[in-house]
């Protein structure tokens, strides 16, 4: 059997990650259990043994997956939000930003939010001193934004948060096959629809930011989940 290698960064093997969003499309439609290995190696044209190259078993393989993604809502929402030094356009920009994350790795990130139980205990507290770090990030800057507003007694911000991530994880569910909008205008419906509920006059829904090559961009995605 090939040696294993540890699991690559987002972009430091491409066929890694083309395996990442196979295997998370293929558990996201069959399910964790039963999704086997061979499943994913047939998709992605490998043999068993060419895939526990790239990772040594199907936990592993879980964990890579929402390792992959949480890598992603660093780089590409996490760390621009932060560059936004006003709380409206830090919310907006996080939500917009997560959002369009959501549309764009849609079997990944059902895979984050929902399989959870089936990490190997040694990975689970660091998938979710991750996502917890997210979540706190989210509920900082809208205590943040109510604080600007005076309307800090108004809404509980923890509440507030897992609502609007509820919301938004939602559209996983039924994007694909209720909605007739573009990733674009979904993106700023979404995001407007939260930001009402947060800030009194929320601003515009920011421009899409470049923050992949165009060739990683391109890349073609799992289907979304039904």
């Amino acid at each position: 059997m090939p040696t294993y290698q540890k699991p690559p960064t987002v972009n430091d093997d491409a066929r890694a990650v083309d395996i990442y969003r196979e295997a998370a499309r293929i558990i996201s439609e069959k399910g964790f259990d039963a999704t086997s290995m061979g499943d994913i190696a047939e998709t992605v044209d490998l043999t068993k043994g060419g895939l526990y190259y790239y990772i040594k078993g199907k936990k592993a393989l879980l964990y890579a997956i929402m390792n992959f993604v949480l890598n992603l809502l660093e780089e590409d929402v996490i760390a621009i939000a932060r560059e936004e030094e006003d709380p409206d356009q830090r919310l907006a920009s996080l939500l917009s930003g997560y959002v369009r994350l959501v549309i764009d790795e849609p079997s990944a990130m059902n895979i984050l939010v929902n399989e959870e139980e089936g990490l190997d205990v040694s990975y689970r507290p660091k998938v979710m001193e991750r996502k917890k770090a997210f979540a706190d990030f989210l509920r900082d800057s809208i205590v943040e934004v109510l604080a600007k507003q005076n309307r800090a007694s108004e809404l509980d911000p923890t509440v507030a948060a897992h609502s609007v991530l509820g919301m938004v994880h939602g559209v996983v569910l039924w994007y694909d096959t209720e909605c007739d909008r573009g990733p674009d205008e979904l993106i700023d419906q979404v995001t407007q629809l939260a930001l009402r509920g947060l800030i009194v006059d929320p601003p515009a829904t920011p421009d899409p930011k470049v923050t992949r090559s165009d060739v990683e961009r391109s890349r073609p995605r799992g289907r979304r989940v039904a």
